[in-house]
C-alpha cells in the first residue's frame, strides 16, 4: 500500500511539473488556469463522482457509505475544535491559519489520490468525506473568515454541482438506475481527465508562488506541522476506536493528509484576509505532502488494516 502511494505522489507530481513548466513558458496563464479550474470543479470531478456509484446495489456499500459520513464528521469535529485551542490571537493571519489547517485539498488531490489507490470503491466512500467537506466549509469556513451573518446566503453555495453529483449518484446507485453504455463510456473519458487537469493546474498555480519567500517564514512551517502532520496523526484515533473497514478508514485518513485546499485562498480574498499568506500554505503543504502523505500512509495502513 505504501509503495502504491509513493508511486501515485511521484506520478502526480511529474504532471505538476508539466505544469509548472506550462505556466513559466507561457503556454498557460492565469485566466488559463482559472477557465481550467472552473472546468475541473464543474464538470470533470462532478461526473467522477458520479460515476464512482455507477455499481451494483450492495448493502455493505451503503452502509459503507453511512460509517464514512459518521467517520467524516468525526475527524471534522476534532479537528475544529483542536484548531480553536492551537490557533488563537488576534492576528489578522488566523483566520486563514485555522481555515487551511482545518480543509484540506480532499477534492483536488483527495480524489485523484483515493481513485489510484483504492480505486472507484474508495472514490464512492470519499463523496461522503466530501459532502461533509462542502456543508462545513461554506458554513464554520465562512464563520470563521467573515461575518456570522454571511451564514444565511452561505446555504445556496451548498448547491454546487459536486454535491448534486453525489445526491443523483445515490438515488441512481438506490434504485439502480444505471446509463446505458453509449453515455456512460463518454462520461467515463471526461472523468478520466480528473488526476492529469488537477495536477496541471496545480503546477501552474506553484510556477505563480514566491517560494523564496514561502520558505523564509517560520509561522508557515507550524501551519504545515498542524494540517500534514498533527491532523492526520491524531485523526487515526478516532477511525481506529471506531473499527471501520479498511477502505473506509484509509479513505478517511487520506482525505485528512492531503495539503491545505484552495478553498483558503478564495475564502480569504472574498472576506479581506491575507490572500497572499493562504497563497503560501496551499504552495508548501502541497510540496510538503510528497514526502508526508507516503510516510503517514505506512503508519497508518498498519494501525487501520
Amino acid at each position: 500500500m505504501s509503495g502504491v502511494v509513493v508511486e501515485k505522489i511521484i506520478e502526480m507530481f511529474s504532471i505538476m511539473i508539466g505544469g509548472f513548466t506550462a505556466f513559466k513558458t507561457r503556454l498557460v496563464d492565469e485566466n488559463t488556469t482559472k477557465k481550467m479550474s472552473d472546468l475541473l470543479l464543474m464538470l470533470i470531478s462532478p461526473l467522477l463522482i458520479f460515476q464512482s456509484y455507477q455499481i451494483d446495489f450492495n448493502m455493505k456499500y451503503f452502509l459503507g457509505l453511512l460509517w464514512t459520513f459518521l467517520a467524516s464528521v468525526a475527524t471534522f469535529a476534532f479537528m475544529i475544535v483542536l484548531s480553536g485551542v492551537l490557533f488563537r490571537g488576534k492576528d489578522e493571519r488566523i483566520p486563514v491559519e485555522k481555515v487551511g489547517a482545518i480543509y484540506s485539498n480532499c477534492g483536488f488531490i483527495g480524489i485523484p489520490l483515493v481513485d489510484g489507490i483504492l480505486g472507484s470503491q474508495g472514490v464512492f466512500y470519499l463523496t461522503a468525506y466530501l459532502t461533509v467537506f462542502n456543508i462545513l466549509v461554506w458554513t464554520n469556513g465562512i464563520w470563521i473568515m467573515g461575518e456570522g451573518g454571511e451564514l444565511k446566503s452561505a446555504w445556496k453555495n451548498l448547491i454546487s454541482p459536486a454535491i448534486i453529483a453525489v445526491f443523483v449518484g445515490i438515488l441512481c446507485f438506490l434504485l439502480q438506475i444505471r446509463l446505458p453504455e453509449i453515455v456512460s463510456e463518454p462520461i467515463q473519458m471526461v472523468a478520466d481527465m480528473n488526476t492529469p487537469l488537477a495536477m496541471i493546474i496545480a503546477g501552474a498555480n506553484l510556477a505563480q508562488a514566491d517560494l523564496r519567500s514561502s520558505l523564509k517564514d517560520q509561522r508557515l512551517y507550524f501551519v504545515c506541522l498542524i494540517r500534514l502532520i498533527v491532523f492526520p496523526i491524531l485523526c487515526v484515533i478516532p477511525l481506529y476506536l471506531m473499527h471501520l473497514e479498511f477502505q473506509i478508514a484509509f479513505t478517511v485518513f487520506i482525505a485528512t493528509a492531503c495539503p491545505a485546499g484552495a478553498t483558503t485562498i478564495m475564502f480569504a480574498e472574498r472576506y479581506g484576509r491575507d490572500a497572499r499568506y493562504a497563497s503560501e500554505i496551499f504552495t508548501v503543504t502541497t510540496i510538503l505532502s510528497a514526502v508526508t502523505i507516503p510516510l503517514l500512509s505506512m503508519a497508518a495502513a498498519k494501525i487501520l488494516a
